[in-house]
């Protein structure tokens, strides 16, 4: 078990490394080249030009991009759960670790819609934006609750399960309330 726990540490780290937008040798988004302007958008020279992905996901979020920002740290989170707890999930005939990286697996992916709806929607009002990720907060809270229940259960499904969604709940928990905090400030 501490060699597959190991192993998946081992590949989340690696695939967030590859993912990192200013290196020559990434695959991430560094390599994904931006299309061309609209000829509207070109017209438009009081619309700002939109961010890249390395200001979006690291430092502070630029304003009027808050909520683009908040999509791409949380599909910069999620891809890497996902694949990870795919392949691991697949991969281990324990019924604890199946159940615990699958259930990291799904949970990543719903995340990962979330993010492409953030991505690809309009940016949000900041009281809206901050008080969505409030509402998100008390959620996360259940998630984790919900979490702990099962992990207390007998069945090692459950419990391997019961981990992934109290692992999973705790980050959105940190990642929910730092974000609003933030937004409570000008």
């Amino acid at each position: 078990m501490k060699r597959s726990l190991w192993l998946g540490s081992l590949v989340l780290w690696g695939t967030l490394a590859l993912a990192q937008p200013h290196l020559e040798s990434s695959l991430g988004p560094a390599v994904v080249s931006e299309p061309p302007l609209l000829a509207e958008q070109a017209q438009k020279p009081s619309q700002a030009e939109r961010p890249s992905w390395e200001r979006l996901l690291l430092g502070p979020a630029p304003e009027g991009y808050r909520g683009l920002a908040l999509s791409a740290r949380l599909l910069a989170w999620s891809v890497p759960w996902a694949l990870a707890g795919s392949t691991f999930g697949l991969l281990s005939d324990d019924p604890w670790q199946r159940s615990f990286w699958l259930t990291n697996s799904v949970w990543a992916a719903v995340n990962s819609g979330i993010a492409l709806v953030g991505l690809l929607g309009p940016e949000p009002d900041r009281a809206g934006l901050r008080d969505l990720l409030y509402v998100n907060a008390g959620l996360d809270v259940l998630y984790i609750a919900g979490g702990v229940f099962l992990a207390l259960q007998p069945d090692a499904r459950s419990q391997g399960a019961g981990w992934a969604i109290a692992l999973q709940g705790t980050w959105l928990l940190l990642f929910d309330l730092f974000n609003a905090l933030a937004l409570e400030s000008p």
